[in-house]
């Protein structure tokens, strides 16, 4: 995936009127279903901010 990709699919979960059309078109709410899925991003891909901040300080 190039950062375009990646850009694009933040701005997809983040863009509440995207949310809004998807649950309009399929009659389900997918924000439950996003909001895990971000969470679950941040938790094991691209870490939360301030995450092992004080960690980093300690081993520079």
């Amino acid at each position: 995936m190039t950062e375009q990709h990646h850009a694009v699919l933040g701005w997809a979960i983040q863009h509440a009127p995207t949310r809004e059309a998807y649950r309009r078109s399929t009659g389900e709410d997918i924000s439950p279903a996003i909001d895990r899925y971000r969470e679950w991003l941040e938790e094991n891909i691209i870490g939360r901010p301030g995450d092992d901040l004080a960690d980093d300080a300690e081993a520079a």
